[in-house]
């Protein structure tokens, strides 16, 4: 199928046909109105009340481009090398995780529980793009923040979203599975939204995820569900304040595992919560 015409119109009618094997309508305009806006500078308003407007034809070629490289199942966030968190623009790539709005949710929760707080020492384990830190630091600056992330590209990404959202953040590269962590000091809070998706799972996730996301921060083995947790839970019998508190993001499928795994090592006040879908999602509780 080719393009009628260079006009808007013809574009997103391009777009509905090619891609609606991959993503449902709604997906498709929201994905078409990101691109007008982020290379023609057209905002979804001015596309609504000029849908027959024409554009350029390097313009044209462009998007036809770009419409083909999604239907190959990459997903538009890396195309256009950025994504948005909590109305945050954070670059992403092949080496990061495109952060998810469960993730803004778990951000929003610890907002609503800590920016009341004096400052605090708070920890993201595994923070690839730096959206946790980035986002509390956006709504909380009184605290001090810390992000971990085991490899030097991820780290390398992360600073420059820091520096881009005028964040105050300390990166530090290490393996939290592997890596000595006696030099690290102790903190009020220590949060992590660690891979857990179990190798079973992947047949039932998205194609442009599991052919385009860096399975690092995905995946878990299938007999060790937990094993991001377990080490988090141990490394917090030491660098974590009494008193201090433990945010997680989890699989639905163990919210009540890890629950159990935390009162088994004396962590008091566990919460699991909800996310927007009505699965279990987050953990909460204080050492």
């Amino acid at each position: 199928m080719r393009i009628a015409s260079n006009k808007y119109s013809s574009i997103m009618s391009f777009a509905l046909t090619e891609l609606s094997n991959i993503y449902p309508p709604e997906e498709i305009k929201a994905i078409i109105y990101l691109l007008f806006e982020t290379y023609l500078g057209v905002g979804r308003a001015q596309y609504l009340l000029n849908p027959e407007r024409g554009m350029s034809e390097s313009d044209l070629l462009k998007l036809n481009f770009i419409i083909k490289k999604l239907k190959l199942g990459k997903p538009v966030q890396y195309i256009i090398g950025h994504t948005w968190f909590l109305g945050l623009r954070l670059l992403v790539n092949e080496h990061t995780l495109i952060p998810r709005p469960e993730t803004e949710e778990l951000v929003q929760l610890i907002i609503s529980k800590e920016k009341k707080r004096p400052p605090l020492k708070i920890l993201d384990v595994g923070t690839g793009t730096a959206c946790i830190p980035i986002g509390l630091a956006h709504s909380m600056p009184q605290h001090e923040y810390f992000g971990i992330d085991f490899k030097k590209e991820i780290i390398d990404l992360a600073q420059l979203n820091i520096d881009r959202n005028h964040s105050n953040i300390q990166l530090i590269q290490l393996d939290i599975l592997k890596d000595n962590t006696d030099h690290l000091p102790q903190f009020d809070v220590i949060i992590s939204n660690p891979p857990y998706v179990l190798e079973s799972e992947k047949e039932q996730m998205h194609e442009n995820v599991v052919r385009y996301e860096p399975a690092s921060a995905l995946y878990v083995p299938n007999q060790s569900p937990l094993m991001f947790y377990e080490r988090i839970m141990i490394f917090s019998q030491t660098h974590l304040k009494k008193g201090g508190k433990l945010y997680f993001e989890v699989n639905e499928n163990y919210g009540e595992a890890l629950a159990d795994s935390l009162s088994k090592m004396k962590f008091k006040n566990i919460q699991l919560i909800r996310d927007f879908r009505d699965r279990n999602r987050f953990v909460f509780c204080e050492k």
